[in-house]
């Protein structure tokens, strides 16, 4: 079997974060797409803007014409903050959080969820955590209590830790044999070279198997203050309503993140990448300015 090759020609760096208003852009487009069935009909969309009287602001779409609810929130920081050794560790806390929280364990806290009818989830990016849930609104206090435990008080119980820990390693195995993802992770470490934005978020089968219970927790700790986030709304809840979920589910965090430094990188661009690997497929990636 003859070897394939896989081609690059590199970009300069993303901006990822930074600017409020593409935080909120980027979550208001993200939320109308949950409720885009019963919003498409509307000719306009007000977004209000919500402060709580714990100063937390959030982006309100209010809807009434169906009974549901969509939050998406994003604190600064993500998985360039992974310390050296320990890349994966803000994608494998982000998939710990409906797998038990406060005095619920994995399974208590799932079920909570199903009998709320509502949905939660939590993504890692370079430089944003980000979580959202989707509820009926007649079950808003029940789902928006759920969210409030594990935004404060999730587990990070190690059996969860190691059965997430398998499922992400499982990923990174099947991403060794494609070549999609082989050609971009060898593109982000020749435009990136040693900088946090070269890594790979899933992290490597090194690094994973060194990340403990207690690295997660401080993470958390460090990134989940109000300081660094940011919300937006869309759906059947009112602003009056909203600013009080506001602050019953975020109200209690600390106020400031204690987050390392992202220094900036200079793209070393110029470059034409081969990458061979021994299966029957070549993957083309092309990029510029």
């Amino acid at each position: 079997m003859a070897p394939s090759h896989t081609s690059t020609l590199p970009s300069p760096a993303r901006e990822e974060g930074g600017h409020i208003y593409r935080v909120v852009a980027t979550l208001c487009f993200a939320l109308f797409f949950l409720l885009l069935p019963a919003l498409a009909a509307r000719a306009e969309m007000n977004i209000q803007e919500v402060k709580s009287k714990k100063g937390i602001t959030a982006w309100l779409v209010e809807d009434h014409s169906i009974p549901l609810i969509a939050i998406r929130f994003v604190f600064d920081g993500g998985s360039a903050q992974d310390p050296a050794g320990k890349e994966g560790l803000v994608n494998l806390m982000t998939g710990l959080f409906d797998e038990g929280a406060g005095g619920l364990d994995s399974d208590a806290f799932q079920q909570k969820l199903d009998d709320a009818g509502a949905e939660m989830s939590f993504q890692a990016a370079r430089d944003g955590t980000y979580g959202s849930m989707r509820m009926l609104s007649d079950q808003k206090d029940e789902a928006f209590g759920l969210l409030k435990l594990a935004v404060n008080s999730p587990r990070f119980d190690q059996a969860p830790i190691d059965r997430i820990r398998a499922q992400v390693l499982s990923g990174i195995l099947a991403n060794e044999r494609d070549p999609n993802t082989v050609a971009q992770q060898r593109w982000l470490r020749a435009i990136y070279g040693e900088h946090p934005y070269s890594r790979s978020d899933q992290g490597t089968k090194g690094s994973l198997t060194s990340i403990t219970a207690d690295d997660i927790r401080a993470f958390h700790k460090a990134n989940f203050a109000r300081g660094g986030l940011h919300v937006a709304v869309v759906g059947d809840i009112d602003a009056a309503t909203l600013g009080k979920k506001l602050d019953d589910v975020f109200g209690d965090l600390p106020e400031r993140q204690t987050l390392a430094p992202v220094s900036d990188v200079t793209p070393k661009l110029g470059q034409q990448l081969a990458v061979n690997y021994d299966l029957p497929q070549t993957s083309l990636q092309l990029a510029w300015p």
